[in-house]
Parts: C-alpha cells; structure tokens; sequence
C-alpha cells in the first residue's frame, strides 16, 4: 500500500538509461529537445504544479483510521550548481544521489531513520541563460533518478557571480512541508564553487515563477509585495524556518565563503574539496544535526558506514565541525513526532487518534498521550 520506497535496482536501471549505460550525460535527451525548442518536462518545469513543491507524509487507509506507513516526510533539496566549471553537477548527482539517500535512510546507522525522506532535487544556471531555475517534485523512489535526466544543464558562465538566489527564494516561499506543521525543519543543500547575487530581480521571479508567482507564495503563507522583493540574505532568512540550509562549497575561493557567510552564516558554510563527496559530507551533517551523531562518533561512522578513507573522514570532520551540531534535537516536538505505524483519525490529522492532548499555544504542544 502507499508509494514504493527507492530500490537500488530500480535507481541505476533508470541511471543507466539516462546515460546510454554511462556513455553519455545523463541530461542529453533534456538539452537536445530543448535546443529544438521542445521545452522543458513539466516535472521540472519552475512553473508546474502552481509553483508549489510538496513533501507531505503518506497515510494509508486502515481500520480504524489512517496508518502513517514510514513515518513522516523528510524533504531533503539538493540546488547543483551547473554553470561553467559546475556544468556536470547533474552527471555527479546521478553518480552519487543513490548512496546519499541510502545513508539518510537505510544501511547500519541511518541518520534520518524515523522519517521518511523524500528528496527534491534543482539546478541553476545563469540568470540570462534560457533556464535559470529548473525544479523536480520531492520524491522518494527511481523517480529522483527520472527528473535529475529531465535538468537543463546551460552549461555557459565563466563569470561571477552566479544566480542561486531564484532557487532559493523557490525553497523559501514555494515549498509547502508536512515537517514544518511539527516544529521541525527539512534540509536545503547548496552546492557551488562560486558567489551569488544578492539582488533578486522582480523580473526574473515573473520570468521563472510567471506572472502569478506573488499570489503563488501569498497563498502558501507568504506575503511578498511587488517593487519591495527580498535580497538574497532576506531569502535565506525565510528559509531558515522552513529548512536546516547548509552551502557546501566546492573550493577554496575567499569571495565565495565571504558572500554565502553573509547569507547563511559562516557556519553552515561547508568546504568540500569535491561534489562526489556529497553522500558522506550530507549524512554527517544530517547526523550531527539530527543528534544521531556527534563528532567523537563521526570518524568510524564515516569510515565504517560511509566507507570513506581515514583521511578522507577526518578532512570532513574538520569541515563540519562547527556547524549548529544538534538543532534540531532543540526543538520542542523534536522526540514527539509520530513515527512509522501511527494511526490517525482522519489523513490530514496532525496527531494520532489516542492523542487527547491539544497544543496550548501555536507552536507548542503539550506532550501528546501517545508518548
């Protein structure tokens, strides 16, 4: 019952068509029907689905009620740089998405265990290229694989800065998360070699988003006025209620860690010396984030489960190790969520049925029954 979870095989089946079995990258079909002007698939298309991307937890119909399957929805965004020397971010992705979602979610220590993690996944590209922004649904199976050969990598720049800031104003004020109804956050990943704008452009958000994107975010909780549009760091502000963000740099280029400092904080500014080393950089950050981990522990796991180098592992570990370790075990619902099996009265239910208990004020709910 529900919708299936990922399956390895199914994950590279779909990898290896995209790719022609590895000879070819993985967006070839997507750039070349896009160069005949065939558009892009509406599953990534920015303006799809009124704009909105949704991670909602999945509710099976049982006696007696609605049986929460896996526990509830983890969205985990991933926004790939894939301009100039990033262009093959994408190629990169569907090398190692596989094993990023299988250190959340399976193996001996996975760090996202009790949710269900569903994963979304974006790229951008210059702001006057022909696909500044481009967007997959969250998803939880082969469909990751599917919509990452859907991108349109422009593969153009050269210059700096670059536009991530579409992205995340897209993960800020589109996105509508069934965590966030808890008290929790999701995960927002940005990877880029590069500094952004901090201008975003009221023209561009029409141009990516359409003529409506303003009723769009209004209608999902969020009043943005036009000719009174956030800067980049405002964004990122908003964002941070929705989401635990983190930018892992891939380089060591000063202007870059001065600008996404300013946006996100110096903290949950990340160095990585490569975009392959996503699956093992990200489970140490959800990990520690999570508590799952820490960072006397953070060693063996990445060496062990994670199966990196010792040296490899400990360059991560000074990379990580002043991020906010433990955020989000600080919030107040943090060990009170439902979890997997959970029965609810009604789908749309935000506590089980045996949860007698009403939150006291917005925000704060007292200790459900339950517990």
């Amino acid at each position: 019952m529900g919708r299936p979870v990922l399956s390895r095989a199914a994950f590279v089946e779909v990898a290896k068509g995209a790719t022609d079995g590895g000879t070819r990258s993985a967006t070839h079909v997507a750039e070349r029907q896009a160069a005949a002007g065939e558009g892009v698939n509406k599953l990534v298309d920015p303006r799809s689905n009124c704009g909105l991307r949704i991670s909602s937890s999945y509710k099976d119909p049982v006696k007696g009620g609605f049986q929460l399957r896996r526990g509830l929805a983890m969205p985990v965004e991933f926004r790939l740089d894939t301009t100039s020397s990033m262009q093959d971010n994408v190629d990169v992705a569907m090398r190692v998405l596989l094993r990023v979602y299988e250190l959340l979610s399976t193996g001996k220590v996975p760090v996202l265990s009790r949710y269900d993690t569903q994963v979304c996944t974006s790229i951008f590209n210059d702001q006057a290229d022909p696909h500044p922004l481009l967007r997959s649904e969250f998803e939880l199976d082969e469909r990751i694989a599917e919509q990452m050969s859907f991108m349109v990598p422009d593969r153009g720049g050269g210059d700096i800065p670059e536009d991530p800031q579409y992205g995340l104003f897209a993960a800020a004020y589109l996105t509508k998360t069934d965590i966030v109804r808890y008290g929790l956050l999701g995960y927002d990943f940005t990877i880029t070699d590069a500094p952004g704008r901090m201008n975003v452009r009221q023209d561009m958000l029409v141009e990516i988003f359409g003529e409506d994107v303003f009723t769009k975010a209004e209608e999902n909780g969020h009043q943005i006025a036009r000719g009174n549009i956030p800067d980049c760091q405002e964004v990122a502000q908003a964002l941070g209620k929705r989401a635990h963000a983190f930018v892992l740099q891939v380089d060591n280029r000063p202007d870059t860690n001065t600008f996404w400092s300013s946006v996100l904080g110096a903290e949950r500014v990340v160095k990585i010396s490569s975009s392959e080393l996503l699956p093992q950089v990200v489970a140490a950050i959800v990990g520690l984030t999570e508590g799952v981990l820490s960072l006397s522990n953070l060693t063996e796991f990445l060496t062990k489960e994670a199966q990196l180098t010792a040296r490899n592992a400990e360059d991560i570990k000074r990379a990580v190790a002043k991020i906010p370790i433990g955020a989000q075990t600080k919030f107040a619902n943090f060990s009170k969520i439902p979890l997997a099996g959970t029965i609810f009265a009604n789908k749309d239910d935000l506590w089980p049925v045996s949860d007698a208990v009403k939150p006291d004020k917005p925000g704060k709910p007292t200790k459900p029954t339950w517990l």
